[in-house]
């Protein structure tokens, strides 16, 4: 069975936590990413993501260049341990109701891994129904 590592990106973007919203986007659309995590007293916090944008600052009428990464991140920040299975960063997914997680190693942000990596690493692959997204999904009832 694979492991995190195996999967994640390991090209993590981050951002302070006193990066504002315009700044974020800017970042998110030059590195052609769907989200940043962001960073307080060099240490991973809270995950901002293209969804929190649009719902935590555009739809609320915020001024994107006054509000900042801390008032609309997610948080506590989901994370894995970097030789944790896949199988078991999915159901942390799944019950987190999440599509990213940040990966540790040793205390320290190593990478980020998302349901497309693990998609195009896993299931696209024809592994083992056990290993399946679809086959993890079927233990949770979260709607």
């Amino acid at each position: 069975m694979k492991k995190v590592k195996d999967l994640m990106s390991r090209q993590v973007i981050s951002v302070d936590e006193k990066a504002n919203v315009y700044e974020m986007s800017r970042i998110m659309d030059d590195k052609g990413i769907g989200s940043v995590i962001v960073i307080h007293d060099d240490k991973p916090v809270g995950i901002v993501t293209e969804r929190d944008i649009i719902t935590r600052c555009l739809a609320k009428e915020r001024d994107p260049k006054k509000t900042v990464s801390k008032d609309i991140m997610s948080s506590p920040l989901v994370s894995v341990e970097a030789n944790s299975f896949v199988s078991d960063a999915a159901k942390l997914m799944i019950s987190k109701m999440v599509r990213r997680i940040a990966v540790m190693e040793g205390g320290k942000l190593k990478g980020i891994i998302t349901t497309s990596d693990m998609v195009r690493g896993v299931v696209s692959k024809g592994k083992t129904t056990e290993e399946s997204l679809i086959y993890l999904a079927q233990d949770y009832e979260v709607f």
